[in-house]
């Protein structure tokens, strides 16, 4: 099994899907992704990810936001907490 996402931030989905393939005795060849926006930090995937594009996005404490960003509502991206 290949897992593919379109946008991979931490790789919570993926490795919740790893569970299921190794519980279905199925064996996962790897990752992808058609844009990887994850970092050292937010990644939670140990082994290499393909991707299309991989892209740099900044993130800030709540307290240190640059000023033009202070007026913009924070929201929560993903589809995690769609009901």
């Amino acid at each position: 099994v290949l897992i593919v996402e379109d946008v991979i931030t931490t790789g919570k989905s993926s490795l919740e899907c790893v569970k299921l393939i190794n519980k279905s005795k199925a064996k996962l060849l790897g990752f992808a992704s058609i844009i990887d926006r994850s970092n050292k930090k937010t990644l939670k995937i140990k082994t290499r990810i393909t991707s299309h594009l991989k892209i740099e996005v900044p993130t800030y404490k709540p307290n240190k936001l640059p000023i033009e960003l202070k007026s913009i509502p924070i929201t929560k991206p993903g589809s995690r907490f769609i009901k």
